[in-house]
């Protein structure tokens, strides 16, 4: 029997696997890893697995390593900068990833902490609720948003959505994609521009590009140092495109008025230790942008569905492929 293992970094206790098992059919057997973050546990679950199914699970190279019959790591998200692709190579086992989901939700979330930021909502809430102070005087200078710049870093379909949104409260869009040039390729509302005009020019700057090689610690020093508006800054798309040490220095000596983060670095962050808690002016939320219960179905849907398209051999079905091994046909 083929058996599939999910792996969660969560420790929560058993969870429903229903929907997987729905669509896997009885002949795969599905197992539920819990606390896959620890690598010692996930290489336990995961050693005869034939397809493991996972998110932020950490299938670095000893974990690779360690897999006797795998042919499929199969990603429930967009991103997969969790897998070591070469490692994966090596083993020749196939990736696939979630072309789109959550679309709408990562752009409400995006919306949500640059309201939240440029109203100074957390300072306000917690001068009502922990000092019982009723003044508005003491965090002053906010700005109307219609008078705001936005510039997203990465204007693919979560980008696209966030300028819609940002519209709709009278803000001007300033936008950098390396695979989009110059406004006939997207809407006319945009004005495209490079980094360093983004930087110079935003009042507010939004990540949501793609994690890659080429774009680690994308926001370092030098860019922080670019930003002249006392921008706010968004990140809803991967923690390692940001230099942490560059982005608490920037919030230290006022370069960036805040910071609205969905994540950090690693998954799960050293929270006890981040300079970036209790802060007034910057938001952390648990890398829950995609979150909303149609969303998590769908991810479940999409990425179990890419499992038995696989194991079908039905591959021009599968919603993205990273890398399609020449052992894809193994499975009966």
């Amino acid at each position: 029997m083929t058996q599939v293992v999910i792996a969660d970094i969560a420790p929560q206790s058993e969870r429903d696997v229903s929907v997987e098992r729905s669509i896997l059919g009885p002949a795969v057997d599905v197992v539920h890893c819990r606390g896959a973050a620890d690598v010692d546990a996930l290489v336990t679950a995961c050693r005869d697995a034939d397809v493991v199914l996972t998110d932020l699970a950490p299938m670095n190279r000893e974990v690779i390593g360690s897999l006797n019959r795998c042919r499929l790591i199969s990603v429930a998200g967009t991103g997969y900068s969790s897998i070591d692709i070469a490692a994966a190579r090596d083993a020749d086992i196939s990736i696939c990833a979630i072309a789109e989901y959550c679309t709408a939700e990562v752009a409400d979330h995006a919306m949500l902490l640059i309201l939240a930021l440029s109203r100074k909502l957390l300072a306000w809430h917690n001068q009502v609720q922990h000092d019982r102070s009723w003044h508005f005087e003491t965090h002053g200078g906010v700005a109307r948003l219609a008078e705001l710049r936005l510039g997203i870093v990465g204007f693919g379909r979560i980008g696209r959505a966030l300028a819609r949104r940002a519209r709709g409260f009278g803000m001007t869009i300033l936008a950098h994609d390396r695979h989009a040039t110059d406004n006939s390729e997207a809407d006319s509302a945009v004005r495209f521009c490079d980094l360093d005009t983004l930087f110079r020019e935003s009042d507010v700057i939004s990540l949501n590009c793609s994690m890659s090689a080429d774009n680690e610690n994308l926001i370092d020093a030098s860019a922080f140092a670019r930003m002249q508006r006392r921008p706010l800054f968004i990140n809803c798309a991967r923690g390692e495109m940001v230099d942490e040490a560059a982005l608490v220095e920037a919030l230290d000596s006022g370069r960036i008025s805040g910071a609205g983060l969905d994540v950090l670095h690693g998954e799960p962050p050293e929270l006890e230790s981040s300079a970036l808690s209790g802060r007034d002016n910057v938001i952390l939320t648990p890398h829950i942008a995609f979150y909303s219960d149609m969303s998590l179905l769908e991810s479940r849907r999409i990425s179990a569905a890419n499992i038995r398209h696989f194991l079908d051999g039905n591959h021009d079905m599968v919603s993205k492929y990273v890398f399609l091994s020449d052992k894809r046909g193994s499975f009966s």
